[in-house]
């Protein structure tokens, strides 16, 4: 497959620029591109004329511009499963009092691409557009649910079982252990896999042909999501709310 060095060159460009918010220094994206000064500064020129990129006035560093949020709210407001899935995730957002999220699978990983905030604060990972793996995360997990033995052995050797926690699963048998698991109870449990002090349940979403299209989570602090919360109103909750957009979505199961 052949690529255009200068096309790749500037979305490399936006994918830095995404991990960085607080915007870089032509200098910075040169180094860390390792290209001349010079041809990183025309790329971004362009970008710049084009709405992609904005230039902080006060440090001159370049940060995403409003063009990049326009063309995502579009790709997102397109995903009928955030429209469909909103009404049960404000739902469970007041019933638990705790984050919820949709999340689907893009590439073997966990894309975030809703997420309902709780009144009490919580600083996560998670956030809108984001990516996680799956093997470590409960709505990773459940998407995992719907994975054939083939689709699965892929991930796990393209992607690897990576140690984030002492908790994370990094075994390949205890993974599909774990899957045999939430298929028969219906959910999964992110028991601190992914971060330290956080507990999370999540369930997959079904569309009408039986596929495992998506998957929503409740998640907070370990001491407030406990392990018999978890698997007592949580679990209930979870459950109907999933089934819910699993039927809007046309799954008659």
């Amino acid at each position: 497959m052949s690529h255009v060095q200068s096309v790749e060159r500037t979305l490399k460009i936006l994918e830095i620029l995404a991990d960085s918010p607080e915007g870089l220094s032509v200098t910075a994206l040169s180094k860390t591109m390792e290209l001349a000064k010079s041809t990183v500064h025309r790329l971004l020129s362009t970008l710049v004329s084009k709405g992609y990129v904005q230039q902080n006035e006060q440090n001159g560093h370049y940060q995403l511009g409003i063009q990049c949020l326009v063309i995502a709210s579009s790709l997102l407001n397109n995903l009928d499963i955030r429209t469909v899935a909103k009404e049960s995730l404000n739902s469970l957002a007041v019933s638990s009092g705790e984050v919820v999220h949709l999340c689907i699978e893009d590439k073997n990983e966990v894309v975030y691409i809703d997420k309902v905030e709780s009144d009490q604060t919580l600083r996560m990972y998670s956030q809108i557009g984001r990516r996680a793996f799956m093997h470590c995360t409960g709505v990773g997990k459940a998407l995992l649910s719907g994975f054939t033995d083939k689709k699965l052995n892929h991930l796990i050797d393209e992607k690897g079982l990576r140690k984030f926690t002492d908790y994370t699963i990094t075994e390949k048998d205890a993974l599909r252990k774990e899957l045999t698991e939430i298929r028969e109870r219906g959910y999964a449990i992110d028991e601190q896999e992914h971060e330290l002090g956080i507990r999370c349940i999540a369930a997959p979403v079904f569309d009408h042909e039986g596929n495992v299209v998506a998957a929503i989570s409740i998640a907070g602090p370990a001491d407030r999501v406990t392990k018999d919360r978890v698997n007592g109103e949580l679990a209930k909750e979870i459950l109907a709310q999933s089934q819910m957009i699993s039927r809007k979505l046309g799954y008659l199961k």
